[in-house]
């Protein structure tokens, strides 16, 4: 019988980077106009989640599932509410999706630049080397939550949104590499 390694193998390996959940920064730009929401005002994000649907193939009495259309799920984007200009664009943003300043017209925006922006998340390493990027296109709020207010609590006020968005675009920085998939065509 082959002797095995005791330990924790290749998770203790010298060279390792773990990718940490607090080395992050989450912004969105390209919104009308030409704003941003600037990172800095970010608490809580996630990265995207993507949800491939079953199509069942039936055939005599078997049942066999192949994977169909992929599906990206919304994410939750948890932002500091805070009395500055430097987060005007922020609410600029919800207000051009939805216009809850005025009760009587309610306003929306009509076309994809005026409501929808584009997202970058961003993780890095303890030096600040940026180890992967997802970038999400036509992201816009499909929910505002403004936030609870709580007497007996010293909690700072948020904003969450629920965020939608079309496709996303992800890239390895750190190592760098592109993932590679299997596709062979019926002309093989």
């Amino acid at each position: 019988m082959a002797e095995q390694a005791m330990g924790i193998g290749k998770l203790g390996g010298a060279n390792l980077v773990y990718k940490r959940k607090f080395r992050w920064t989450f912004r969105i730009t390209d919104l009308c106009n030409g704003g941003s929401v600037d990172e800095h005002f970010v608490k809580l994000a996630a990265r995207p989640n993507l949800t491939i649907e079953e199509t069942e193939i039936n055939f005599l009495n078997a049942k066999k599932w192949i994977p169909g259309k992929g599906a990206w799920e919304t994410i939750t984007v948890t932002y500091y509410d805070v009395a500055t200009n430097d987060n005007k664009d922020l609410w600029n943003w919800l207000a051009s999706v939805y216009d809850y300043t005025d009760n009587v017209g309610l306003k929306m925006g009509s076309r994809q630049g005026d409501y929808a922006g584009n997202a970058e998340l961003v993780l890095y390493d303890g030096c600040g080397t940026r180890l992967e990027k997802w970038n999400l296109y036509d992201v816009w709020p499909q929910a505002m939550n403004f936030g609870e207010l709580d007497y007996s609590t010293s909690e700072e006020s948020t904003i969450e949104l629920t965020l939608r968005y079309s496709s996303v675009k992800y890239e390895s920085l750190c190592p760098q590499f592109v993932p590679q998939a299997c596709c062979t065509g019926c002309n093989i």
